[in-house]
């Protein structure tokens, strides 16, 4: 009798982040209340990635209701999008595993470590979020009123080693940028712990 194996969307994201997230990383992905270390994670992270996580293949089709116009998201940045991933489960050999996939060129990722290798510098990452906000089709309550509150976004090192993690939102706080649909995003002057601190 063969055993059917039920998961969810966040069981792939809990499995990818014991699988690939250092244990001594403090990290709490997806919670809009995490504090986060500014300035030195900053300087931690040489590129950036954004992974979406969704329960499995037959899932991925349900991104296209973010955006005003998929064909035309699809179309403008299908060149750009090779540090944007899908990454979703599946059964191999009897095995709960992840795949993956570019976001919107849906280029299959044949070891998810590769991911680790694809990311865009600080200004690239931004520029792509320019673009990638324009095609998005409303706010996202539960981030806080602004988009991208269930994108992963992962830091990596030089080492292409995860050094830190947040949420698309929060990565918008952390470097000052206000994060709107249909608008450019914008760079604002923030005040914190350490005094006053500017995005970009």
């Amino acid at each position: 009798m063969e055993y059917l194996m039920k998961w969810w969307e966040k069981t792939v994201e809990y499995f990818f982040i014991r699988k690939y997230i250092p244990k001594d990383m403090i990290l709490s992905p997806l919670d809009g209340e995490q504090e986060k270390a500014g300035d030195a994670f900053l300087s931690s992270n040489e590129k950036w990635v954004i992974l979406e996580f969704k329960k499995d293949c037959q899932s991925l089709s349900s991104e296209k209701k973010k955006y005003t116009n998929y064909d035309d998201a699809v179309k403008a940045l299908s060149p750009s999008d090779t540090h944007h991933f899908l990454i979703y489960g599946q059964i191999s050999d009897g095995e709960f595993e992840l795949a993956g996939k570019t976001y919107f060129s849906g280029k299959a990722v044949s070891n998810i470590k590769e991911i680790f290798e694809a990311g865009k510098n600080r200004e690239e990452f931004i520029s792509y979020l320019e673009r990638l906000i324009q095609y998005k089709s409303k706010l996202d309550e539960a981030s806080g009123g602004s988009v991208g509150g269930y994108s992963f976004v992962a830091g990596i090192s030089a080492d292409n080693k995860i050094t830190s993690c947040m949420n698309l939102y929060e990565f918008g706080l952390d470097h000052g940028l206000k994060l709107e649909p249909s608008s450019k995003i914008r760079q604002e002057v923030k005040r914190g712990r350490g005094g006053p601190k500017m995005g970009m």
